[in-house]
């Protein structure tokens, strides 16, 4: 049984089969991860850890930051609130950002990027910029990665 304490607390996994040394994971998020105050990273399964903060404001900021990375391995997190079982602990999916290329003109482009981040698993937040438009989506780390999709207009012209 994974427990939070009274501090705010994620539950986090690197997604990797490889092995690691995980004194140097502690010591590489403790020098990138620049926190206000002090966090402690524990132990509680094979590849599972609980990270918890001094600061809410600390851990927001972590949270915000994603995705992570360990040795080219993504690091996923969830906010741990109530205590669950190891086995019924599912971390599949973390936040990334995608560029979307020039849109077309004649394609509103809020419809687009919701259609986008709908295909990838979900919509965290779009952000337009004249042409250039990117979306954060969740991505399911179990799942390919895509290199692009197809996106017909109203005058059925399809784009890559």
């Amino acid at each position: 049984m994974v427990v939070p304490t009274d501090r705010s607390t994620l539950i986090c996994t690197i997604w990797t089969e490889k092995f690691y040394n995980l004194e140097s994971f502690k010591a590489q998020m403790k020098s990138i991860w620049k926190t206000k105050k002090n966090f402690e990273i524990t132990t509680v399964g094979q590849n599972l850890f609980l990270l918890e903060f001094d600061l809410d404001e600390d851990l927001e900021a972590i949270t915000e930051g994603r995705p992570w990375f360990f040795r080219k391995s993504v690091i996923l997190f969830d906010r741990l609130t109530k205590q669950i079982k190891r086995a019924q602990i599912r971390l599949t999916s973390s936040p990334f950002w995608i560029k979307i290329g020039s849109c077309l003109p004649e394609i509103d482009k809020n419809d687009l990027l919701h259609a986008i981040g709908v295909t990838f698993g979900g919509v965290i937040r779009s952000e337009i910029n004249g042409n250039l438009c990117r979306l954060k989506i969740s991505l399911d780390v179990q799942k390919p990665l895509r290199r692009g999709i197809f996106v017909s207009t109203k005058n059925f012209n399809k784009s890559w």
